[in-house]
């Protein structure tokens, strides 16, 4: 019996901690009207003027390290997704700007889940990894 009983409390605690990572990964972290900067790409720091903005119906927009992008946010089945990327086609200079240019766009393809973290929120890939740090609009 100790170990059936020691089974279920271990089966309830489980339940509890997948309801509440659901919760703390929600899209919903990400409301209309969010404002970011992006602050970090694969660990990374971003470079300056990388913003993160959502829109109605989850529309996603803003510039990433060299072009303007916009994309459909969605959660499904408890996974989020950016679907339907798309970019414009500018030239980008600096080495080290198109480098985190191509992070980017490989970043926002790979996110499954938001999780809140000290300085704003991460978009996290599948094995929990932050491949996208947003930071509130105006934060450091």
């Amino acid at each position: 019996m100790p170990i059936a009983r020691a089974l279920a409390v271990l089966a309830a605690t489980a339940a509890l901690a997948a309801c509440q990572d659901a919760g703390e990964r929600s899209v919903s972290m990400l409301r209309p009207g969010s404002s970011f900067t992006v602050a970090r790409i694969d660990g990374a720091p971003a470079p300056a003027a990388v913003t993160f903005e959502v829109g109605e119906g989850s529309r996603v927009t803003g510039r990433a390290p060299c072009n303007r992008y916009s994309a459909q946010l969605t959660e499904r089945d408890g996974a989020m997704t950016v679907s339907g990327t798309v970019m414009t086609r500018m030239a980008c200079a600096e080495a080290d700007r198109n480098l985190a240019e191509m992070r980017f766009g490989n970043a926002l393809g790979s996110v499954t889940a938001a999780r809140r973290v000290a300085d704003g929120i991460a978009l996290i890939d599948p094995e929990g990894k932050e491949r996208i740090g947003l930071v509130p609009a105006g934060g450091s």
